[in-house]
């Protein structure tokens, strides 16, 4: 199933018949879920919500909603550029990053002339975005335990470059295995400036990482390589899914050119630029959601373990688990008890992704899972 075509059954299955999305305070009080308000592990949402300031700086911001946001744009991309040690000229923000994506993908298509190469198991923006420009799209088989066979996407680069323009996109931490890839292959392919060769690197959970073998391609974006653009998002740690908005990041070069693909960077809500701008700043804001996410896991990994349901090593806000029998039953089971879990990712067609809620969550979440067991229904 296509990402948005799911998105919109999911809200109908949500919140049709009178069901409400829940609204979570920055610490909400856990309260067991019911088919109105229904307990979401399927989205990679901050369940925490929005924090306290960048509530307050949205409240503020209605009293600007009159003025076009030129100004206030300024002054985010200034504020990003220092969250990510560079200068504006090397930040476009876009409305989420799916924006950021096609922007990217389409700035870099040769029509007529150009493929598109990625992991077989990884998200579908980018290769929704091929398509739909009609891009060629070839997929490489992941490697032992789901990870990105870079050594062979960088074979398969190769030899399509000879007659090709080539767009490489790797999600790195990737979704849905939540695995990082080598970072010192990764980097020794992209520095090497591979001819008629350009990555978009979309590094949307990089903030939840903890495996310090983990190295950003921002790292590249600095050392001055035109070969690649870095994607970043607000909807992830930020809290901020549902206020869209997201960052290409890229030498002056590339930003110019990834610009030149979206109508304007310069009119964006203000509402979701003030609550950037008061959470980039809000560190502890940050470090808690962090903190909470580490906690989340760990509750989930442990029982994962005692239970012995194998799952891959998670450096993000969610966890990929092997249930060793079809998904769909384990889907519709956690549906009834009011628990919306990952949808498929082919080929991985008995693996559930498990998004991370708060601590309170995930045990009830285990709980339900420890009576699976009891049932034989995993």
């Amino acid at each position: 199933m296509q990402r948005r075509t799911l998105f919109k059954t999911a809200a109908g299955l949500m919140f049709g018949s009178a069901v409400s999305a829940p609204v979570f305070a920055a610490e909400p009080e856990f309260v067991p879920p019911t088919a109105k308000k229904p307990m979401l592990l399927c989205f990679n949402e901050n369940p925490l919500g929005l924090s306290d300031d960048a509530k307050k700086a949205i409240n503020e911001a209605t009293s600007r909603a009159s003025r076009y946001p030129f100004a206030q744009v300024a002054a985010l991309k200034k504020d990003l550029a220092e969250y990510m040690d560079a200068q504006p000229d090397n930040i476009m923000p876009s409305h989420g990053s799916a924006e950021a994506i096609r922007a990217s993908v389409e700035a870099y298509n040769v029509p007529g002339k150009t493929v598109f190469i990625c992991p077989e198991l990884t998200y579908s923006d980018g290769a929704d975005v091929a398509k739909r420009n009609h891009i060629p799209i070839k997929t490489v088989k992941m490697g032992k335990n789901w990870s990105m066979d870079l050594a062979a996407m960088r074979k398969l680069a190769t030899a399509e470059a000879k007659h090709k323009h080539v767009i490489v996109y790797i999600v790195n931490p990737n979704n849905p295995t939540s695995t990082i890839v080598d970072s010192k292959a990764l980097f020794d392919w992209i520095k090497s400036k591979p001819k008629n060769t350009f990555f978009i690197l979309d590094e949307a959970y990089a903030e939840f990482v903890n495996d310090p073998a983990f190295k950003s391609c921002a790292e590249l974006v600095r050392e001055g390589y035109n070969n690649l653009v870095v994607l970043k998002t607000f909807s992830k740690i930020f809290a901020m899914a549902g206020l869209r908005l997201g960052f290409a990041f890229g030498t002056k070069q590339v930003i110019d050119n990834v610009r030149d693909h979206v109508a304007y960077d310069v009119m964006m809500n203000q509402a979701t630029i003030a609550a950037a701008m008061a959470e980039l700043k809000d560190k502890d804001f940050i470090a808690k959601s962090k903190a909470m996410n580490d906690e989340s896991r760990k509750i989930l990994t442990d029982a994962l373990d005692e239970l012995h349901i194998p799952y891959l090593p998670s450096e993000t806000n969610f966890v990929f688990i092997d249930l060793k029998a079809p998904l769909k039953p384990f889907v519709e089971r956690m549906k009834a008890e009011h628990i919306l879990v990952g949808r498929p990712f082919p080929p991985a067609t008995q693996w559930c992704r498990i998004s991370l809620g708060t601590p309170a969550e995930m045990k009830y979440f285990v709980k339900k899972l420890k009576e699976f067991r009891q049932k034989n229904y995993i």
